[in-house]
């Protein structure tokens, strides 16, 4: 089994040193960190991987 991911937007941290110790901090909780440097944040793209990975799987099925 994988590591669960979470994700992390580059513009939500005033300094690049806030943001290095955010991600270690994750990345020791067992996360796989992945890190948006652009675009909005936005807190429901969690469910819109969850609805892709969802799609594909009932695609493979049918």
């Amino acid at each position: 089994m994988g590591k669960p991911t979470y994700y992390l937007w580059r513009d939500d941290f005033s300094s690049q040193e806030e943001y290095e110790k955010k991600k270690k901090w994750y990345t020791k909780a067992g996360f796989r960190v992945v890190t948006f440097k652009e675009g909005p944040n936005k807190p429901d793209i969690e469910e819109g991987i969850k609805a892709l990975i969802k799609n594909h799987l009932n695609d493979s099925y049918s």
